[in-house]
């Protein structure tokens, strides 16, 4: 029996058995409840919590179903599906914040619709479901943008799991990011909605309280790597090679280099708040993480190590290339790197803030000054009929 064949016939077997039970529990009578769903953390992250609270202030009961999924956890996992099954009977609003085959699989009672144009036009009324990425802006091809590549999915395998579907509304960082995330959703952009997350708000605080911390100790600047999360176990990773030449190449008087792989390729649970480490950093270098957003809501200095991108505009794609929109900002081998930082650590005046602006563009255009609150208050509306965003 063949990978693909075990996983359509997988795919199969998932959907009648979560129809079958999600169909008992539905014999419940729905409640004023709002179910939020991780499957990449143990812990609900900073914007469950503040949307948990600003659904709490509105009258509704916030339920929390996290659980990182990994091959020796399937029985718990088990556990989470039957709970996630129960739940959705009960809910009237569901977030989640990323592919959730358990939705996707489902058919909910959906909002008829005049849209189309997309592959995904069914948008669940009971329960209303809330798609809350768990990143910043769109720097990367994903989902629907990424099928049939090393990082991205198989065609048949997203066929057979039907992923991205039953988003009732799909929420993103700003105006620039409405397009790439209708793509990736395989959904109309009118039901593509520029709220925000939460942890937007908390940035921009962040950073207001930086700048009136006139008191900071001057000191060597702190450089922070940040890669990206690599998927196809066989994709180069040209920060190994930076961490190995860190004792040497980035030996300087005026930084300290310090290195944070992906939370999930370091194998631990997603990251669900503000890590420590860009906090303490200066400067931050990444290669394709959307790091980078949170690291300019902070006022850090951004710059790229992409000496792979050829390949990368391929697997997966990118929505913005920092080679095109900042080139004063990218680096491709590890002299330039250390080159730049040298300059960037000594004058940090000199930093073009420009060509930042340029790379994040609109992606936080319209975005909610509180997003919890917009949130909250529109999913509400949707539970009871009306889809008009407050203005």
């Amino acid at each position: 029996m063949s990978l693909r064949f075990s996983k359509k016939v997988a795919a199969g077997v998932a959907r009648v058995a979560f129809r079958g039970l999600y169909g008992v529990f539905c014999l419940a009578k729905r409640r004023d409840e709002v179910l939020f769903v991780s499957r990449k953390s143990g812990e609900p992250s900073y914007d469950y919590l503040e949307c948990g609270k600003a659904f709490q202030a509105r009258g509704y009961q916030p339920v929390y179903l996290s659980q990182h999924f990994k091959k020796s956890s399937v029985l718990a996992y088990a556990g989470l599906v039957l709970r996630e099954l129960y739940h959705l009977a009960r809910c009237k609003v569901c977030v989640i914040d990323r592919y959730d085959p358990v939705i996707s699989l489902l058919d909910f009672t959906c909002q008829p619709t005049a849209l189309r144009g997309a592959q995904h036009l069914e948008f669940p009324a009971v329960p209303v479901v809330i798609q809350l990425w768990h990143a910043f802006g769109a720097f990367k091809k994903f989902g629907y943008q990424a099928i049939d590549v090393a990082e991205g999915h198989a065609a048949e395998e997203a066929a057979a799991f039907k992923i991205h579907r039953n988003n009732s509304w799909v929420i993103c960082s700003g105006e620039g990011a409405r397009t790439a995330f209708a793509e990736a959703f395989a959904c109309p952009v009118e039901r593509v909605l520029p709220i925000g997350r939460p942890e937007y708000r908390k940035l921009c605080d962040m950073r207001q309280a930086a700048q009136a911390d006139a008191n900071r100790a001057s000191e060597k600047a702190t450089v922070l790597f940040a890669p990206t999360i690599r998927k196809y176990d066989k994709a180069a990773d040209p920060f190994a090679d930076l961490r190995g030449a860190a004792g040497k190449l980035f030996q300087s008087g005026s930084y300290r280099v310090s290195c944070s792989l992906h939370p999930l390729a370091a194998g631990k649970d997603a990251g669900g708040d503000v890590p420590v480490s860009l906090i303490d950093a200066d400067i931050v270098i990444t290669d394709y993480s959307s790091i980078v957003y949170e690291a300019y809501l902070l006022g850090k200095l951004v710059g790229f190590y992409v000496p792979d991108i050829q390949y990368y505009r391929l697997s997966p794609g990118l929505n913005a290339d920092p080679l095109e929109l900042c080139p004063g900002l990218v680096a491709d081998t590890p002299e330039q790197l250390a080159a730049m930082l040298a300059s960037w650590a000594v004058e940090p005046s000199a930093y073009p803030h420009q060509q930042l602006q340029r790379f994040v563009g609109d992606s936080f255009v319209n975005c909610a000054e509180d997003p919890a609150g917009e949130l909250a208050t529109f999913a509400i509306q949707c539970a009871k009929g009306s889809t008009e965003r407050a203005q």
